[in-house]
């Protein structure tokens, strides 16, 4: 078990250093030698702190947890519109949020979110956020669907740029978000197909 207390400086100090350095070089470039020589600490004051490089990666796991639900509290927070809000509150922290989650933020979730996929019980911590912002989207939305369709599109985009698959141009990119910030409001959003229920209710009325 790890001896570390989160907010000790040593190991913010440590956790902003692993960070530069999955940033730069992915999660296969972490380790103690280039931890301890890029912080500036003994390589012993490293183990102090994160027994095992899993240790350090779950360390890093839940601080990027914490930053995102700050910079979301933030956003919702300064959000009038209580309909809605969540899903917008998602938006901006997703992509606008990067006072809260530091300049690393993408890469670095990106990066451990990839190459984690095959152990999802590593990655429990963003599972049960995952969760529950989107219980928080369906409880405040006139319209769950939309809000969830919403949902998956800003995950889409951030999941693509962040593991480099696409580069959006920034005034596309920009109308987009907008475009999908304004359907929260109700305004142009696509026309509305039928809800399960209804469409459940028109099969058992077709001859």
């Amino acid at each position: 078990m790890s001896k570390r207390k989160t907010s000790h400086p040593t190991v913010q100090k440590l956790l902003d250093t692993a960070e530069t350095i999955v940033a730069r070089d992915g999660l296969v470039g972490l380790t103690y030698d280039r931890v301890s020589k890029d912080a500036g600490v003994a390589k012993g004051t490293v183990l102090y702190h994160f027994a095992s490089k899993e240790d350090l990666i779950t360390a890093m796991i839940e601080r990027l947890v914490s930053r995102f639900d700050a910079a979301l509290s933030q956003a919702m927070g300064s959000d009038p519109d209580a309909s809605g809000r969540a899903v917008r509150a998602y938006i901006a922290a997703t992509h606008e949020g990067d006072a809260f989650t530091g300049e690393y933020f993408d890469r670095v979730n990106g990066a451990i979110t990839a190459a984690l996929a095959n152990t999802p019980e590593r990655l429990a911590a963003v599972q049960a956020q995952g969760r529950r912002h989107q219980d928080a989207i369906i409880a405040d939305s006139p319209d769950p669907v939309l809000a969830t369709i919403v949902r998956m599109a800003i995950d889409g985009l951030w999941f693509s740029e962040s593991l480099g698959l696409m580069n959006y141009d920034p005034m596309l990119k920009a109308a987009v978000l907008a475009r999908l910030k304004s359907w929260t409001y109700g305004k142009e959003t696509p026309a509305a197909s039928n809800t399960p229920q209804e469409q459940q209710q028109g099969e058992k009325n077709a001859p």
